[in-house]
């Protein structure tokens, strides 16, 4: 489910250690940790329903990986939406 309307969806980018983490956040309803584990399975979709075939994530988490990189989804600060975060190896 997308954020609601009006709120904030804010990117940033860094550079550590070799690497390239690129982070965005939203102030969406967010997923609990059973659902972050299961986020990037292929098919699956949030209980809060929004549309979309359940492979975005997936397929992001497969091309990421097979870079080098790593994914993950996190709660953002406060609880309110979610951290999508790319660690990707730097050129």
């Amino acid at each position: 489910m997308p954020p609601p309307p009006g709120s904030a969806v804010a990117v940033s980018v860094r550079a550590d250690h070799g690497r390239v983490e690129l982070c965005v956040r939203d102030e969406g309803p967010g997923l609990s940790a059973d659902e972050r584990a299961r986020a990037f399975d292929r098919f699956w979709r949030a209980r809060q329903g929004g549309g979309g075939s359940g492979l975005g994530l997936a397929i992001v988490r497969r091309l990421v990986e097979a870079d080098g990189g790593e994914v993950e989804l996190a709660e953002a600060p406060g609880g309110v939406g979610l951290d999508a975060i790319v660690r990707l190896r730097a050129a």
